[in-house]
């Protein structure tokens, strides 16, 4: 499954999700991401921005990812946490862009 991603620097790179698996996991594979609390959904370092075509792909947020998110300074609409992001196979082709880090 590609999934292409925008890092920091706007440079884009093509990772291979694996339908069931976490965004986070290509992510952290290709040190695009930190993933500091390994997927918990308590650190917010895999932040992403979710292009607006695919968002309705996504499966909703839960209220922990939501809380996150609101605490963020640098959130936008299109925020999702790629630990809360299950890949699949609607996703191919799928573009997220890397968020600035950010505090809470």
């Amino acid at each position: 499954m590609q999934i292409y991603v925008v890092d920091r620097d706007g440079q884009e790179h093509v990772v291979e999700g694996k339908v069931g698996e976490s965004l986070m996991l290509p992510l952290v594979a290709v040190d695009l991401v930190d993933a500091t609390c390994g997927g918990s959904c308590s650190c917010a370092t895999c932040h992403v921005y979710v292009d607006e075509g695919w968002l309705t792909k996504l499966s909703k947020q839960a209220p922990d990812e939501v809380d996150i998110i609101d605490c963020l300074l640098e959130s936008e609409d299109q925020s999702r946490l790629a630990c809360q992001v299950v890949v699949t196979e609607d996703m191919e082709g799928m573009r997220v862009t890397i968020a600035p880090l950010s505090d809470f």
